[in-house]
């Protein structure tokens, strides 16, 4: 008999492999009995029949206890159940009696002739079914085991998904909170960036926050000049591929909207999506805060999709209003600074010293004397930090200081310790040189270490005015 089909089951199951990996097939019937049963059958007694009538009597193993034909009924009982068992004993039964009655006897009364006549059928048959029911409830005994370490598998499979699911969570909730404090931590940074009173620092830190809080892949930020946007830093175009447009005039339809109406634009709306006319996915005024007046707008061209939302469009907005408010706030500061006579550092301030410079050189052209001016430019400045270069505005202010004359102007030219001047009332082009050998000599003697080899540009010229 075959080995193999020992595990097989009822047609109902689909068991699965030892390994739980894929199911076991079905064994495969031929009129409700298994095919590899039908053909154990088929072979034992061909092969029976066949050494009977080559080497037997003929009579099918009459008399021979046990009788060989107890073989198919215990095998095929025990490993396939009732069905196959019972088969197994009508076979048995029609390839013993089939042609091959034994006579009556004079001394048999026609039950015992009967008697044994179906004995052993009938053993064959009451031990087909008592064998195959015992085999078929550890058959279903298995199913039930089988069925119960399938779910036991199933649930076991579902609680490592579910943890592998809570895990993923946890992670993307743990890397969402650190990510949040950096956000913070930066948005801070951010921040103090534009908190600065110079318009150039407040421009450069309108990046760095226009970063944090938007994430944009491309943006633009524009000044207003007069009746015109003109764009003043753009990032992430493409110079080959982009054709945005790089100042809106007063008679452009977003200019008239984001000015005029002081109105946010996004491009998911469908009247702004027609005025945006593809330059971008918002755009919104500059307004400051104080004083309710636009110094310029806010476009974004490119935006992810995941960082596309409600409260992108509600932090853009305060976003446009922060901005605003930090650049209005510089420009009133250099309002005001341009009308003051001196600096911080005691020098006399660029505004004042221009009307001063042109008011001499009119005066030296009536009166007979020349204006010359002297200006220091101090070179790599973006090298340095902040504190350099404040100590190195400080370190020139007081050589300036202390090398001139009562008569002289010293001046900081208004760029923020980059550009210094000295304007030298009634001295030519040939004393000015002396005082500029004196000055380079006084700076270099004042720089700190770290700063003394810093280039510095010197340049000598005439002041001149217009008839």
């Amino acid at each position: 008999m075959s080995a193999a089909s020992q595990t097989s089951a009822p047609p109902a199951a689909a068991p699965m492999d030892k390994a739980g990996d894929a199911p076991v097939p079905a064994p495969r019937r031929l009129l409700g009995f298994r095919r590899v049963a039908l053909i154990e059958l088929i072979l034992f007694f061909a092969v029976a029949l066949s050494l009977d009538w080559a080497m037997g009597t003929g009579l099918r193993f009459e008399g021979v206890q046990p009788h060989p034909f107890w073989i198919p009924v215990l095998l095929l009982a025990v490993q396939y159940g009732t069905n196959e068992g019972v088969l197994a004993a009508l076979v048995a039964t029609l390839a013993l009696r089939l042609g091959n009655l034994p006579e009556q006897t004079i001394a048999q009364d026609f039950y015992q002739y009967l008697f044994v006549l179906t004995r052993e059928p009938i053993l064959w048959l009451v031990s087909g079914v008592l064998i195959g029911e015992l085999r078929m409830r550890q058959i279903r005994e298995r199913e039930e085991l089988r069925a119960s370490l399938d779910l036991a598998r199933k649930e076991a499979e579902a609680i490592t998904r579910s943890y592998r699911a809570l895990k993923s969570v946890k992670e993307t909730l743990e890397t969402r909170v650190a990510g949040q404090l950096r956000t913070v931590f930066t948005l801070y940074q951010a921040a103090k960036s534009i908190d600065r009173l110079d318009e150039g620092e407040v421009m450069l830190g309108v990046a760095d926050l226009v970063r944090s809080v938007m994430k944009p892949e491309k943006f633009s930020l524009f000044l207003l000049n007069g009746d015109v946007l003109e764009s003043v830093t753009n990032e992430g175009w493409d110079d080959e591929q982009d054709s945005y447009a790089r100042w809106f005039d007063h008679s452009s339809l977003l200019f008239e909207t984001v000015v005029g109406r002081q109105r946010q634009l996004c491009v998911t709306r469908v009247e702004d999506e027609r005025i945006l006319a593809g330059e971008g996915v918002l755009a919104g005024p500059l307004i400051s805060s104080d004083t309710g007046e636009v110094v310029g707008m806010v476009k974004i061209e490119s935006l992810g999709f995941a960082d596309f939302s409600v409260n992108t469009v509600d932090n853009f907005r305060i976003l446009c209003e922060w901005i605003g408010t930090a650049l209005a706030k510089a420009r009133r500061y250099r309002e005001a600074n341009e009308q003051r006579v001196f600096t911080d550092d005691a020098l006399y301030s660029s505004s004042f010293i221009g009307r001063q410079a042109e008011f001499l050189a009119h005066l030296g052209r009536r009166m007979g004397f020349e204006t010359t001016s002297i200006s220091i430019r101090p070179s790599g400045l973006s090298r340095l930090s902040a504190a350099q270069r404040a100590e190195l505005a400080s370190a020139i202010g007081r050589a300036v200081r202390s090398s001139l004359r009562d008569t002289d102007l010293a001046c900081d030219f208004g760029q923020q310790g980059a550009s210094f001047g000295v304007v030298l009332t009634g001295t030519g082009l040939d004393g000015a040189k002396l005082v500029e050998a004196k000055l380079e000599k006084s700076v270099r003697q004042s720089l700190p270490t770290e700063l003394a080899d810093i280039p510095i540009v010197f340049t000598t010229k005439k002041v001149e005015v217009s008839a």
